[in-house]
């Protein structure tokens, strides 16, 4: 009990002394409705506030003067956060002459309770203590006695009646405020979910619809809306039946009853869109309860991308497949064209540049390069593999591939390649796939003829390039039609895989160009003008000098006769073993030939004990059914680590091929080949040893 309520527990003790004194009842508001109290003269204790009020009046009535009442002292005390008693002794003045009564020393006690409405007398009593009353008296003294022990007892009890009932009223005050601030949680949680629910429904990405049980739209989000064209408020107007396709309507009705069992599905759909062409959708439903009602929930995402994503892995699936077969077709043609290469190369030795088989001979040497070409070609375009790089000449590269594809067609070339452009590092074969596709995507675009300009200068680059190129030396050669040109959005994409203007096309030509300019260091781009022509620009690593340089410098490096020794030939095809012992024994070697790994091996070993051992061995990579040139290599270098090894192989594009040393070959060649290419490889390679 603070200072305040003390001064309000006390104010209220004045103002009921004073009703008394001045016979005044108005006091009564301030009491309990269930005041109880001794009656003013003491008689009995009386329970009902109205009926303790009548009393009291009935009182007041026979005295009518006022009274003086004469405090003697005063003690609040609080039994409780709620309860306090406040006791005192005062003397009665009557106005009546020689009254019992009078002048004698009277006990208050009244009890007051904190209610809602602030602090009210809850009961009172007065009494004439033990002793103070003397013999004679109205009142006798073992009465008194007796009734003020009542009194006494009565307000312990009391006392303890409302003690009792304000910790009950305390206890549910504290359940009331408990289940209220209960209740207050779970309608803020409840709000809370109903907000999350809403955010997630309105801003999903998902197309999310609610149905009722007969498989009416109820409700969608924007997302579904505006995947199919449509407002959410045009949707409200709209069926499943307006969206579905006929073959998606025909599933509906068994997929709805599944659901409604309590089934969750995942399936797909064909929807219409607001413009009349049809997409996929990917479907999860489920049924759910709102307020009591069974609903079914379904997600929607569109799946086009990824149908398109899926076509695409299926096309290089064929596309793995094809370069499977073509891998196979390659190496068994390439392994006919090395004996039909050979065989024309070596033939030539014999014949004077002026004998009329001369020529002929020639121009079937120069098909037949261009036939292993073209299976080289097919093998990167299907399987790409790192290039197997020689020194080449750009102007003899772009030279040829012109006048092989602009031969017949109504498109000029015109080629400004001075002498003095230098030679590049390239794969032969996947330079003039280069050449070839740019050159037909040109006079693709100029169905009505036109110029196709190839201009080639050599640069010196900084690392601080555009093109985010190593510094050094490069060639710049640049392609330029006078087509239609490339729209803006087109550049972005136009080395993408698959992607392609055409309706015939299948978007692979430039995206392999992209792969193989990449693949040899360099770094291809393309501008465009609508309506004006494009232009294709290929930075290549050069090796600083002229081809023509070049050649004269290996010319005097090469040796000019051959030291001769014992070459061991391992290769599967006997036309190929028979071409390469003329071969060797006109260059002035010894040959010995077997067909695979194992005998070679045993060959190796009996040559090396003899103490004749093979001053090479030159092997095919893959032999059929037996061990292949990489596993031999790896069993003749544990038996001589010094050992000169040369690896053949029709599959051009093999990373051994390119990356030879790595696997303890001192040097490669890809077949077809001619005598030509087969003499200057042996001679270097054993000239470097």
């Amino acid at each position: 009990m603070d200072a305040n309520d003390y001064q309000i527990i006390r104010q209220l003790f004045d103002d009921y002394l004073r009703m008394y004194s001045s016979r005044d009842d108005r006091l009564t508001t301030h009491f309990s409705e269930d005041f109880s109290g001794i009656t003013g003269s003491g008689d009995f204790l009386v329970k009902d506030r109205e009926e303790w009020v009548a009393i009291t009046r009935q009182d007041f009535a026979q005295v009518k003067d006022p009274i003086h009442i004469e405090l003697k002292d005063l003690t609040i005390q609080s039994l409780a956060e709620t309860i306090a008693v406040a006791t005192s002794a005062f003397t009665i003045h009557l106005p009546i002459k020689d009254h019992v009564l009078s002048r004698k020393i009277a006990r208050l006690v009244l009890i007051f309770r904190l209610e809602s409405a602030g602090w009210k007398i809850s009961h009172s009593s007065i009494s004439i203590p033990f002793g103070m009353a003397h013999d004679g008296e109205v009142y006798p003294l073992k009465e008194l006695e007796e009734r003020n022990l009542y009194l006494e007892e009565l307000v312990v009890e009391r006392t303890i009646q409302l003690s009792e009932a304000n910790e009950n009223l305390q206890r549910a005050n504290e359940e009331l405020l408990r289940e209220i601030a209960e209740h207050k949680q779970a309608e803020e949680t409840l709000r809370e979910s109903e907000e999350r629910y809403r955010f997630l429904f309105t801003g999903a990405g998902d197309g999310i619809i609610i149905l009722s049980t007969d498989a009416r739209l109820v409700e969608v989000n924007e997302s579904f809306a505006r995947m199919h064209g449509y407002s959410c408020q045009e949707m409200q107007q709209l069926g499943l039946e307006d969206l579905h396709t006929p073959e998606s309507s025909l599933l509906a009705p068994e997929r709805i009853r599944r659901l409604l069992t309590g089934e969750t599905l995942m399936f797909e759909v064909e929807h219409y869109h607001r413009d009349g062409h049809t997409f996929p959708l990917e479907v999860l439903a489920g049924q759910v309860s709102y307020g009591g009602e069974s609903y079914l929930q379904c997600f929607h995402r569109e799946i086009t991308e990824r149908r398109e994503h899926e076509k695409e892995l299926l096309k290089i699936e064929k596309l793995e497949s094809l370069g499977a077969l073509a891998g196979g077709i390659a190496h068994d043609f390439n392994n006919i064209l090395t004996g039909i290469m050979g065989n024309i190369s070596f033939a030539q030795m014999f014949l004077d540049a002026a004998h009329k088989s001369y020529k002929p001979l020639a121009e079937a040497e120069k098909a037949s390069l261009r036939a292993g070409e073209l299976a080289n070609q097919l093998l990167t375009f299907a399987r790409g593999g790192d290039p197997v790089k020689k020194v080449v000449s750009l102007q003899h590269l772009v030279n040829e591939t012109i006048s092989l594809v602009l031969r017949g067609s109504n498109v000029k070339g015109t080629i400004e390649i001075p002498d003095s452009i230098h030679a590049i590092e390239a794969d032969e074969g996947q330079m003039i796939q280069v050449f070839h596709n740019i050159i037909i995507n040109a006079t693709q675009a100029m169905p009505g003829g036109g110029t196709l300009t190839v201009v080639a200068q050599n640069e010196t680059l900084y690392n601080s390039n555009t093109m985010t190129l190593p510094g050094g030396s490069y060639v710049r050669l640049s392609f330029t039609d006078q087509g239609c040109g490339i729209s803006d959005g087109d550049l972005k994409r136009i080395f993408d895989p698959y992607f392609t203007t055409k309706s015939s096309g299948n978007g692979l030509g430039l995206a392999s160009v992209h792969s193989i300019v990449n693949r040899h260091g360099g770094h291809i781009g393309v501008s465009s003008v609508t309506g004006k022509g494009a232009t294709f620009t290929i930075h290549f690593p050069s090796i600083g000098k002229a081809y023509s340089n070049y050649q004269t410098d290996s010319v005097t490096q090469s040796p000019g006769e051959h030291a001769g020794g014992s070459i061991l030939v391992m290769d599967d095809e006997e036309m190929i073993r028979n071409m390469t012992i003329e071969m060797l024994e006109y260059m002035g070697y010894q040959a010995t030939v077997c067909e695979n790994g194992a005998e070679a091996i045993a060959q190796y070993k009996a040559a090396s004990e003899s103490g004749v051992p093979f001053s090479a061995v030159i092997m095919d990579l893959t032999i059929p059914g037996g061990m292949g040139g990489k596993e031999t290599a790896e069993q003749i270098l544990a038996i001589d680590p010094k050992a000169c090894l040369i690896v053949s192989s029709g599959y051009s594009n093999d990373p051994i091929i390119s990356d030879y040393a790595a696997y303890g070959f001192n040097g490669a060649i890809t077949k077809p080949y001619n005598l030509k290419e087969f003499e200057q490889l042996l001679s270097s390679t054993l000239s470097a040893r």
